[in-house]
């Protein structure tokens, strides 16, 4: 997303479990935008506050008082660094979060790190539980996300053979070569839901409203055969398949 063209206004992204990290939410927000992860166990939905902070009675239960703010203040221009080294393409987002992963307890930049992550993800948690609207559409985006791994599954049939699992250069190989038929797929089915919906407007003389094309995405796999067609030129060598056959279309041919 940080490369992509035009996302300086993306302000949140929805991610699945696999992302969820303390310090990946930290170093978002750093970046200008928020995390939106999918929670998957209950110790994600703890609240984080700095110590000695007062918390309301009906709170002290899932709420910890351990962010250290002297800690943050101490790692906060190195924090900085780090995070200006992937907006810059000094290094990627997936190389900065698999070096200050939990292999890197214990190291001050990605112990701040962590706490920074943990008060981000508490404002996220207070947004999640009580505002309805945002939890749904939070939700949609997710399951639209899982939708598109139906269409690489559906163009990806079998199982990638175990020779090719066993290398990370490999596998990028099959993932990279999976990525651009999946978005071929969905392109396709995009230029012809658009066909639909100018003829609907044209036929009704109405606009589609908004509201309703947003719940529309080109994932659906009912009009593409992903199998291929098969065109044999049966005719061209029908007097060797069947010579009877032949010959009775020769007399006909003389008689007309």
């Amino acid at each position: 997303m940080i490369r992509q063209s035009g996302a300086d206004d993306v302000a949140q992204l929805e991610v699945d479990t696999l992302i969820n990290t303390d310090y990946a939410m930290g170093l978002a927000r750093i970046l200008g935008f928020d995390l939106c992860p999918r929670l998957s166990h209950l110790r994600d939905r703890r609240l984080h506050v700095p110590q000695h902070h007062t918390v309301p009675a009906e709170l002290i239960a899932v709420t910890d008082r351990d962010v250290r703010i002297d800690l943050i203040e101490s790692i906060w221009d190195e924090f900085v660094r780090v995070s200006a080294s992937v907006q810059t393409g000094q290094c990627t987002a997936v190389q900065a979060l698999a070096r200050f992963g939990s292999a890197a307890r214990g190291q001050p930049v990605y112990d701040g790190g962590v706490r920074i992550g943990r008060l981000f993800r508490t404002i996220y948690l207070i947004d999640y539980f009580t505002n309805p609207a945002f939890r749904a559409e939070l939700q949609h985006v997710l399951n639209s996300g899982e939708a598109v791994h139906t269409v690489q599954r559906a163009i990806h049939i079998g199982k990638i053979p175990l020779e090719l699992t066993r290398h990370h250069d490999s596998l990028a190989a099959v993932s990279s070569a999976l990525a651009p038929l999946s978005n071929a797929v969905m392109a396709w089915n995009t230029i012809h839901m658009q066909r639909a919906v100018n003829q609907i407007e044209a036929m009704s003389g109405e606009t589609v409203q908004t509201a309703d094309l947003r719940r529309i995405a080109p994932r659906h796999l009912e009009g593409i055969n992903l199998s291929g067609t098969f065109d044999f030129p049966i005719a061209r060598y029908t007097h060797y398949l069947l010579p009877s056959a032949a010959d009775l279309n020769a007399k006909r041919r003389r008689l007309a």
